[in-house]
């Protein structure tokens, strides 16, 4: 390659990295230095540098709560979508092509709705005065409604059908570029469908999995409305205290709770990776 076209290729390459360090990279610097700081009753936050933003989230019993519930609520999400989203994207993945491209493009559809309207849904079918509760009286089966609204379980089956589109088809579409050749010379060794699932179609399918996990993952600990409407105030998550924090100028703690947070982010995406390995997939030799 050339002088200009180094530059040329430099150049290119400085202004996209220009903009993510003036528009990501230096706002999280300093919502870092924020985190640092003592708290103010007459500004966002004080001149004094502190731990004690994030020593409170160990000392803490409420945030410690909170932490453990987003925890279980978010991995209790990966667990059902997996489960769900695995068999449905196989039997999508040995269809043919048209009819695998017109499911694919009905699963798309879920996602042009808000979710606010989705959340709202519901709180019409979980609510005291919801279907489910009024189906049940009116058939006998319960004398008073029951709490299903404003409980982590409403929150994770809120969060399972909003997310669920994003591991089917990050699955189906992993599984349909497998060559069928793999599971036919696995078969021709004598590995039934079992052991052709465990040792062949599952690793293969390790990025659409991983691609799957993590936009789930990432989705549920940011899905700040969803949470709200189904969990109230009962069933807060960590995203929740962030806004809370944020509306009552707690600017130091918010800073520390979104950064406790990133660290949950990053610490599971890790995990993943390392779990599932896709890289072996996509050959990087690893």
């Amino acid at each position: 390659m050339t002088a200009p076209r180094k530059l040329i290729g430099l150049s290119v390459l400085l202004v996209p990295l220009a903009v993510s360090a003036l528009l990501f990279v230096g706002p999280l610097v300093q919502l870092f230095v924020i985190s640092l700081r003592e708290p103010s009753s007459t500004e966002l936050y004080g001149s004094a540098w502190t731990l004690r933003n994030y020593a409170q989230l160990g000392d803490d019993d409420f945030i410690a709560r909170i932490v453990w519930r987003t925890l279980w609520t978010s991995f209790a999400v990966l667990f059902f979508a997996l489960l769900i989203g695995y068999p449905v994207a196989y039997r999508i993945a040995k269809m043919s092509p048209r009819r695998r491209s017109l499911v694919l493009l009905a699963l798309l559809f879920p996602l042009m709705v808000s979710n606010v309207v989705r959340a709202y849904g519901w709180v019409a079918i979980l609510g005291r005065r919801g279907v489910v509760n009024t189906a049940l009286q009116e058939a006998g089966v319960i004398d008073a409604p029951l709490a299903l609204l404003f409980t982590p379980e409403a929150v994770v089956m809120g969060l399972l059908t909003i997310l669920l589109p994003y591991m089917v088809i990050s699955i189906a579409n992993a599984l349909a570029s497998l060559d069928p050749r793999y599971e036919e010379a696995a078969a021709s060794l004598g590995a039934g469908p079992v052991r052709t699932f465990i040792h062949v179609t599952f690793p293969l399918s390790a990025p659409g999995v991983a691609s799957g996990l993590l936009l789930v993952f990432l989705l549920t600990l940011s899905a700040y409305v969803t949470i709200t409407l189904l969990g109230g105030p009962r069933s807060k998550l960590l995203v929740s205290l962030v806004y809370d924090s944020v509306v009552s100028f707690q600017w130091p703690q918010a800073a520390a709770l979104a950064f406790t947070l990133l660290a949950i982010a990053l610490a599971a995406s890790g995990l993943i990776m390392a779990l599932l390995r896709p890289g072996r997939v996509q050959g990087d030799g690893r």
